[in-house]
């Protein structure tokens, strides 16, 4: 009886104090986290203005594109009327850019290669700026993709309806005109692709149009998009796509074959639906097997280069399921084209199939060893590092490990097993197995890189082991420089950054912010160096060329970085916010903005 009643009066107390712990949070308490979040959103506006404002006095107006495209797509969820005004603000930037590049072609007398190529690859910041717009508005990429596009870019779609490769009586010969209107078309298709999802009649009139262009691959996510909408309309669309294609000169486009190809493998493995209940989009067998003809033939004359020749090889397979009765004069004509090419084709081949994913590490690197081009060497290296890096068995990795002779590579596929070793040991939580295996890692800023790992999975652990990752941050902390003296000092040191974000957000502000003029030095240095370079992308016109995402490989430091000044504002907005004020020049502080903003808002 006394049990019964103890046990009562615990459960009851239990319930008490749960439904204390449940209480809602107080009038005081929502009112205070209003305020903060009314205060932080009150930020991003003033930022991004911040960024806008400063955005017409950048020189470049392919960095106004950018920054407005940028902006226009943080405004979007909370202010679209003012995103939309920012898109048409970073398209009139693009058109302003297409004529300045346009000038500078004219006014050029040089016949520097490179000088050629910038000028005319004027595609890169419509292809960072127009996605951003289409993300958000396909309908609107689309008007203004047609509005943004070059002039000699629209006058090559309307003479060339064949991109890609083009024949000349016997020589194929490559013409980057064409294959830009064939990035074009992809592009276009994409993003009418994008609009399937809203307006299916506006989506097939969009893909149409593009079609009298030419034919993408991008085509294949419109086709599977209307025919979860509309079975009849997406297998009429098929085959005019399919009409299309045949109805070119496909043996005069590469482009097209390779588009014609992956066609008819979808139609032997369509694509699975995300709805398991849905059936897969697919082509009229009637005109699959027209396609699969018309490539036959094409196919089963003498290959004019090693890449149609390969394509024959690669299309065997496929062919053989749909159009079997050419299959004996396709094999034929393989085997004659293998005897017909020179000798370096033939074995380059062999290193192809030799080199696939079936191929095993003992195989690539006996190969390697007669392997005389250096540019195939270092690709059955990177395969090789691949493949043992997923070898479960220890010793037989580090026995091929032992084998590689080039030191680099070696160093490498080293690296990669003792980075799985750690991983397992911290992940079993022999933590003091971790630590000293990575002490004896020789390469001072992969040991600052695996400690962080290592402390911030102690940290996601939580209890006790948060103790420990401030114990093997602090390690960490030891091996770098609070005041790098050159760039390998500052990864050491922005790493520690990544690692203290998490773990402890004051430190990581405080090593950060002496960092921020090294920043400003090495932007400032590579302006003024570029002015001596013709050949340096980086910047122009001495202002940084910006992008609309990092570059963690990037040639500018400040670029490398960008993740962690994300990471920082995420911890603390305002904080960063003032940091970002301390970049000195207006094109590193006006992107830095815009970067912290995406981090903050994703």
């Amino acid at each position: 009886m006394h049990v019964k009643r103890l046990l009562f009066l615990v459960s009851a107390a239990m319930l008490l104090c749960s439904v204390a712990f449940a209480q809602p949070p107080s009038a005081e308490a929502l009112a205070e986290k209003q305020k903060k979040k009314k205060e932080l959103d009150e930020l991003v506006v003033r930022m991004l203005e911040q960024a806008t404002a400063e955005a017409a006095g950048l020189r470049l107006s392919q960095n106004r594109a950018v920054v407005y495209g940028m902006a226009g797509d943080l405004y979007w969820k909370t202010d679209e009327k003012r995103g939309r005004e920012l898109f048409r603000s970073a398209a009139s930037a693009l058109v302003a850019h297409n004529f300045e590049v346009e000038k500078e072609r004219h006014e050029s007398t040089g016949n520097d290669i490179y000088q050629t190529r910038e000028l005319f690859d004027t595609n890169d910041v419509r292809a960072d700026v127009l996605p951003l717009i289409a993300a958000r508005d396909a309908e609107l990429a689309l008007e203004l993709m047609v509005q943004t596009r070059p002039g000699w870019l629209a006058e090559a779609m309307g003479r060339a309806a064949q991109p890609g490769l083009k024949a000349e009586g016997d020589i194929v010969t490559y013409s980057p005109e064409s294959q830009r209107v064939s990035q074009e078309i992809a592009l276009e298709q994409r993003f009418a692709s994008l609009a399937a999802d809203n307006d299916i009649e506006k989506a097939i009139k969009m893909i149409k149009d593009s079609l009298a262009r030419g034919v993408s691959y991008h085509v294949m996510p419109m086709l599977q998009k209307i025919h979860r909408k509309d079975v009849k309309k997406a297998a009429e669309l098929g085959g005019e796509v399919i009409k299309k294609l045949i109805d070119s000169d496909l043996a005069a486009s590469q482009n097209d074959m390779r588009v014609g190809l992956n066609f008819l493998q979808y139609a032997v493995r369509p694509a699975a639906p995300s709805d398991a209940k849905e059936k897969p989009f697919t082509f009229s067998p009637a005109d699959i097997k027209d396609l699969a003809l018309e490539m036959a033939g094409i196919l089963s004359q003498p290959a004019k280069s090693m890449a149609m020749a390969t394509m024959l090889t690669q299309a065997l397979p496929t062919m053989e399921k749909l159009v079997p009765e050419r299959v004996v004069v396709l094999k034929q004509r393989a085997a004659q084209n293998r005897k017909s090419l020179p000798d370096e084709f033939r074995a380059m081949e062999k290193r192809q199939r030799l080199w696939n994913g079936n191929s095993t590490p003992e195989e690539i690197l006996a190969e390697i060893a007669k392997t005389p081009n250096k540019s195939d060497r270092m690709q059955a290296y990177r395969l090789l590092t691949s493949q043992i890096g997923q070898i479960p068995d220890e010793a037989r990795a580090k026995r091929l490990i032992d084998q590689i002779p080039d030191e680099r590579f070696r160093a490498a596929a080293l690296e990669q097993l003792e980075s799985r070793q750690i991983a397992a040991m911290s992940g079993a939580g022999r933590i003091d197995e971790a630590r000293r295996m990575i002490g004896t890692v020789s390469n001072r800023t992969i040991r600052v890189q695996k400690l962080v790992a290592v402390a911030l999975q102690l940290h996601k652990r939580g209890g006790k082991d948060v103790e420990a990752a401030g114990s093997v941050m602090a390690e960490a902390k030891s091996l770098t420089k609070e005041f790098p003296e050159d760039e390998d000092d500052l990864a050491c040191l922005m790493e520690i950054v990544k690692g203290y974000v998490t773990i402890e957000p004051d430190t990581a502000f405080r090593l950060f912010e002496p960092a921020i003029e090294q920043f400003n030095e090495t932007v400032q240095a590579g302006a003024v160096l570029s002015k001596y370079n013709k050949r340096d992308r980086m910047f122009k016109k001495g202002e940084l060329a910006m992008k609309t995402y990092g570059f963690p490989s990037s040639g500018v430091l400040l670029f490398r970085f960008i993740p962690q000044m994300q990471m920082l504002g995420k911890a603390d907005l305002e904080k960063m916010s003032g940091l970002a004020d301390r970049f000195a020049r207006s094109d590193s502080r006006t992107i830095v903005r815009l970067y912290v903003l995406q981090g903050y808002l994703k």
